[in-house]
């Protein structure tokens, strides 16, 4: 397995999303509108209402392209982040990083905010 990769904040960040959308593998979700400044993300609502952004490589769209089936346990909980923050890399998905920082808090950023140390 492959060690961890460390990043550098370089643009602040701070989500626009505070209640994020979650789901677990095997749940239904609806499909909305496809991202179009973050190709491979699709708006969805989870069975509680909740709604955000996912990864489509998560989901098996049916054939009718309104719904889809959970392949993994996900959670859209973006980091808010600062200059100069050293993160913890464990995961790459359409233009997103899943991170950990210092105090322990994991959840995605944007790429374009870190550079790799």
């Amino acid at each position: 397995m492959n060690a961890p990769v460390k990043v550098r904040v370089i643009e602040a960040y701070t989500t626009p999303y505070p209640n994020p959308v979650k789901f677990e593998v095997g749940e239904q979700v609806s499909l909305g509108q496809r991202d179009d400044e973050y190709p491979g993300w699709i708006w969805v609502t989870a069975s509680g209402g909740k709604e955000g952004w996912a990864p489509e490589v998560l989901l098996d769209i049916d054939a009718s392209g309104s719904r889809a089936t959970a392949l993994e346990t996900y959670s859209a909980r973006e980091l808010n982040t600062h200059e100069e923050e050293i993160l913890t890399v464990y995961r790459e998905l359409n233009e997103w990083y899943w991170v950990c920082n210092a105090d322990g808090q994991m959840g995605w950023v944007p790429i374009k905010t870190v550079t790799r140390l």
